[in-house]
């Protein structure tokens, strides 16, 4: 399973040209995303200055989606994500670690640009687009 981040759906959102090939490139895929993704897409809509025009666009863009709900388990994990972030000194997004936790407890890779952040998260699998 490969779960869409944040930062892909917003170039999908935006007409980027380099979505087309990564959505052509994931066809036989089981493709996601999280319910932590869809709020971030939600608040930016409902924060912009067109956002009726641009909740309408999450709406569309989202039902072409499951969504993985951040549950007991993703909680769980993400608590010990956090933490050990923390403790090292190597702290990210909380957002972040929630999206993170979701993916490794359903054994899943997140697609995103932001390897930056998600490489801390011992034990996640990446993929860069």
């Amino acid at each position: 399973m490969k779960i869409l981040d944040t930062d892909i759906l917003v170039a999908i959102l935006r007409g980027k040209k380099d979505t087309q090939d990564l959505l052509d490139y994931l066809s036989s895929e089981d493709i996601t995303t999280t319910s932590i993704t869809a709020f971030e897409l939600y608040y930016g809509a409902f924060k912009s200055e067109r956002a009726s025009e641009n909740i309408k666009e999450v709406d569309s863009l989202l039902s072409s989606y499951s969504i993985i709900n951040f549950d007991k388990k993703s909680s769980k994990a993400a608590g010990e994500i956090y933490s050990k972030l923390e403790i090292s000194g190597l702290n990210i997004g909380l957002r972040d670690v929630l999206i993170g936790a979701i993916c490794i407890v359903n054994n899943a890779t997140i697609i995103t640009r932001n390897v930056k952040h998600y490489s801390r998260i011992e034990g996640l699998n990446i993929e860069k687009w």
